[in-house]
């Protein structure tokens, strides 16, 4: 089983245990959290102080810990989402235009996730 936060975590462990890998993240996350990390596939994104945590022990930024969490979440992280729709100027709009273009959005979403699925 390959995850990108299992790869960040077999090239930057060096000779460490998990016990002693622990120790080094500052006992956060503990040596049997770290074992279900590189064995089982990730479900849902760590608490901040496991993330700070591996970034520490593993010598590596909080960034690279996040972007490897989010890729194994399959989460878009950096590049624009091709799915979104820009609408230039409607940050301009009063509060109530936006508000209503993102309810008739949600909307329009609902309806076309409603007739696909039929």
């Amino acid at each position: 089983m390959s995850s990108a936060l299992r790869l960040l975590l077999d090239a930057n462990r060096g000779d460490r245990n998990n016990i002693e890998l622990s120790r080094d993240c500052g006992g956060v996350p503990t040596h049997s959290r770290i074992q279900q990390i590189g064995n089982r596939p990730m479900r849902v994104f760590p608490d901040p102080p496991t993330l700070k945590g591996l970034a520490r022990g593993l010598n590596v930024t909080v960034e690279q810990i996040i972007a490897a969490c989010a890729a194994d979440l399959d989460l878009p992280m950096g590049a624009p989402d091709s799915s979104a729709l820009v609408l230039g100027g409607a940050r301009s709009l009063p509060e109530s235009s936006q508000q209503l273009l993102v309810s008739l959005s949600r909307e329009m979403m609902r309806l076309s996730d409603v007739s696909t699925s039929k």
